[in-house]
């Protein structure tokens, strides 16, 4: 069910937080946006960025940070919905980055899954996945 505009907002606003911290590289801050919890998912690009709990997520983001400079995220086309505490958002996100002194742009799709706790809401699920190569637009399966 479609989010009311107060929690749109507000989920809005954790993407704008998560986005600043990932500009400024800023690992306690984008930590804080998450749950502390054991069973806290997210998935990458990378063949190996499958992650589970707090630890493992901030390894993660970190190695994101050594092998990247001037890291922009751009969320567009959201859907956001919610349910009690619980909200969930689809959609587009596009990292813009410096990797090895080039500028690399990775088009994606991202699921995130927040629960709202009593300080606000916090990311407990996060998908990033960019679509397969060598698959037309129009095509199931990849040639």
């Amino acid at each position: 069910m479609e989010a009311d505009a107060e929690i749109k907002k507000e989920i809005l606003n954790m993407l704008d937080k998560y986005a600043e911290c990932y500009l400024n590289k800023d690992i306690v801050g984008l930590m804080s946006l998450f749950v502390s919890d054991p069973d806290l998912v997210a998935f990458g690009t990378g063949i190996d960025e499958i992650v589970k709990g707090v630890d493992e997520l901030k390894t993660g983001i970190l190695r994101d940070f050594s092998q990247g400079d001037d890291i922009r995220l751009v969320f567009e086309n959201l859907t956001i919905s919610a349910a009690g505490k619980v909200a969930w958002l689809s959609g587009s996100m596009t990292m813009h980055a410096i990797v090895g002194g080039e500028g690399v742009i990775l088009p994606g799709r991202v699921s995130m899954v927040l629960e709202e706790k009593d300080n606000g809401w916090l990311f407990t699920h996060l998908h990033y996945s960019v679509p397969a190569q060598g698959q037309s637009e129009g095509e199931s399966w990849p040639e």
